[in-house]
């Protein structure tokens, strides 16, 4: 296994032949020298990128800040692979992939699982411009399903849950709204979905009922960064939001209330969580980057206690000559820190700035231990993702099969038909995985393939072991005789008296065959011995 790390810059914004020219993305890892990938002619806005994943098969899809354009890449290929146009310049970009179904049992009491295709496509690609309009696209089709005029500026950052109920906006308005992403997407349904030729109005009515399910104006200036906690259970849905006002919030998504605020002495560029929420770590303006820990060790009660909640409002000291919750890796070169994620085992900080530079420093020791090589030009994006490192590695047969794979459908510029029957959707149909509870506790994983002639044999094999449990493999035939009612008692001691005998007797036979065998097998023994020795 390996974390692969992929970062892109913004380019040059005063030249666009220069930027076009000089702009690059890598995939690499964080732990080794080692370079996965490059992309040529590759440059987004600030939280402009978003990527499908790492590996044969994903995308990465880019937008243009001055162009009406989606540019898309694949793995394998350095070159853009698609140009997507869209209605208008867009500012941001982000993926929401398929929600998680609970896994569902067949006739025989096995749970149904089913594997990525090959090539996937993710669910919708969510995409905010400068004018506060809000798009959603239905990737495996290209039809648009929302247009929502949601901030009064532009929108800088969108996130969603890990359930995908919510979808969370950030704009320059200094506001942050969190939207419920079925209200938004849901398209049929209206007194007038039947009608022909009025179902895109009748979808844009629908949209214009749609209200945010909460509306957060706390910040005073732009919001930078927006991170929601991964969680199984809804209830325990945090958000987290960075502002350029200098504040750090946490809010309870569920009870629409703000839990804690944190006071920092710059502007506040970016955030990223810790994967076991034990702290945030909140890129500055002045190139350095402050851990808050959620968490502290009470000396009089000897109690790890939480920090914050009941809407507190905490200052963070800006001294920290120590260097105990202060990073400084980006502080030297005067720069602003614009991206930042954290390690899996939360043991390593990667964070890039806006000189293009990308350092993972060690989270224990504050210590940089790793630089990448320069973008110069301010970092975008950056994505980091754990995979093995045998899918990383990218032969030539898998670039092969992987220039065959299915193009992105055209996005729409018109909002998709509120008729469900004008709905078509191209999709993969994934791989079938049926998980058997063993005997010993363990699950047996059994995988069937489409093909016909696979499915009929193993069909056969399970009506063969049928079958053979049924099938009676001895001499002994055993029927059961009802005489009458009347002394059943006594009927039944007979039966099963005469049945012992009959069992005693084919005892007898067979000690007495076993005993004639043996000492047979002892004769010609002893014969073989005498032949051994005569030579």
């Amino acid at each position: 296994m390996d974390e692969a790390l992929f970062y892109i810059s913004q380019g040059d914004l005063t030249d666009a032949k220069k930027s076009a020219a000089e702009s690059f993305a890598y995939t690499s890892s964080i732990h080794s020298s080692k370079q996965y990938q490059s992309y040529r002619h590759a440059s987004s806005p600030l939280n402009g990128a978003c990527i499908t994943g790492i590996g044969p098969g994903e995308r990465i899809f880019t937008c243009d800040s001055k162009k009406a354009l989606i540019n898309v890449y694949s793995y394998g290929k350095e070159g853009i692979d698609q140009r997507i146009p869209v209605p208008e310049a867009l500012t941001t970009l982000h993926i929401v992939h398929h929600p998680h179904i609970d896994t569902k049992t067949d006739e025989h009491g096995a749970q149904i699982l089913h594997q990525k295709p090959t090539f996937r496509v993710p669910w919708l690609i969510c995409g905010g411009s400068k004018s506060g309009k809000l798009y959603i696209w239905e990737l495996s089709s290209g039809d648009l399903l929302c247009v929502k005029e949601a901030h009064y500026q532009g929108i800088s950052v969108i996130k969603s849950s890990s359930c995908k109920t919510f979808l969370v906006t950030g704009g320059d308005d200094a506001r942050v709204l969190v939207w419920n992403l079925a209200d938004l997407i849901s398209i049929y349904g209206g007194s007038g979905s039947g009608n022909k030729g009025g179902g895109d109005e009748q979808g844009q009515d629908n949209l214009r009922l749609v209200k945010p399910y909460w509306a957060i104006a706390e910040n005073t200036l732009s919001i930078t960064d927006i991170t929601l906690n991964p969680t199984g259970v809804i209830n325990d849905l945090k958000l987290y939001t960075s502002s350029k006002d200098g504040t750090v919030r946490i809010f309870d998504v569920m009870t629409k209330s703000q839990l804690t605020t944190f006071i920092l002495p710059h502007s506040a560029e970016c955030l990223s969580l810790d994967p076991a929420n034990r702290a945030i770590y909140v890129g500055l303006s002045n190139g350095q980057i402050k851990m808050i820990p959620l968490y502290k060790f009470n000396s009089h009660t000897s109690v790890l206690e939480g920090v914050g909640g009941m809407n507190k409002i905490i200052t963070i000291d800006p001294q920290d000559p120590n260097l105990s919750n202060t990073f400084v890796q980006h502080a030297d070169s005067s720069s602003s820190v614009l991206q930042i994620c954290v390690s899996m085992d939360g043991t390593s900080l990667i964070s890039g700035d806006s000189k293009g530079q990308i350092y993972v420093a060690d989270i224990v020791t504050k210590q940089t231990i790793k630089g990448f090589p320069s973008l110069n030009f301010p970092i975008a994006y950056i994505h980091l993702e754990t995979i093995s490192s045998k899918t990383l590695d990218v032969t030539q047969n898998s670039i092969r099969s992987d220039k065959k794979h299915r193009m992105v459908p055209t996005l729409k510029r018109v909002l998709a038909s509120s008729d469900p029957v004008h709905h078509t959707l191209f999709m993969d149909i994934p791989e079938r995985i049926i998980l058997n509870n063993g005997e010993n506790g363990g699950d047996d994983i059994d995988d069937y393939d489409d093909e016909s002639d696979h499915g009929f044999s193993s069909w056969l094999e399970r009506k063969r072991i049928e079958e053979l449990q049924f099938r009676n493999l001895s001499d002994i035939d055993s029927t059961v005789k009802t005489i009458g009612n009347k002394n059943k008692d006594n009927t039944d001691k007979v039966n099963l008296a005469s049945n012992n005998t009959d069992l005693e007797l084919k005892l007898k036979k067979v000690s007495e065959a076993y005993t004639d065998l043996r000492s047979k097998y002892e004769q010609l023994i002893k014969e073989h011995a005498k032949l051994l020795d005569d030579k």
